[in-house]
């Protein structure tokens, strides 16, 4: 992403997308739907290109769907990165991904940690990594829903809208 009107309309959008998933533990269609024709738009005349953003968009949206389908986020978390896909394009969004999912790990520990509940975590995830290395799927998905009762709640939005703004305050214009 190339202007700088992108780059403020971006940072936007995550911090209101951070700031009703805390609030609710929902990110909206009504901000994340015209976020990605945002991202489109405004690449298309005044940034990477139609291309660069589309496929942005779509390789972020579709792995957060991927981890939607799993049980392991929202779908609101999928669409705000999907958002954030279209605005800094094709190949940039796998640095915000890394940064988010770099983020959402420390994030995670820490709140487990205070929770006293990090031995639990770490054995849950250990056990979710070796079901989905023996291809368990079923398995993998009843144990990262993260709706099922007495699960630990992270409202990842706020950990996209970091990334994002991390990414945005640091990368090249």
């Amino acid at each position: 992403m190339e202007s700088l009107i992108g780059r403020w309309i971006l940072g936007a959008v995550v911090v209101a997308g951070a700031f009703t998933d805390w609030r609710t533990r929902k990110i909206p269609n009504w901000l994340t739907l015209p976020a990605m024709a945002a991202g489109l738009g405004i690449n298309v005349f005044l940034g990477l290109g139609f291309q660069s953003a589309l496929l942005g968009l779509v390789a972020a949206l579709g792995l957060f769907l991927l981890f939607f389908a799993v049980g392991f986020m929202g779908a609101g978390d999928g669409k705000l990165m999907g958002a954030v896909g279209a605005f800094v394009g094709w190949p940039r969004i796998f640095t915000v991904m890394v940064l988010v999912a770099v983020l959402g790990g420390v994030v995670g520990l820490v709140v487990s940690a205070r929770l006293s509940a990090l031995p639990s975590v770490l054995g849950s995830a250990r056990d979710l990594l070796h079901d989905m290395l023996r291809l368990r799927w079923k398995a993998v998905k009843e144990k990262s829903d993260y709706r099922a009762p007495g699960r630990l709640r992270l409202p990842y939005g706020i950990v996209i809208a970091a990334g994002t703004m991390i990414y945005l305050l640091f990368s090249p214009r």
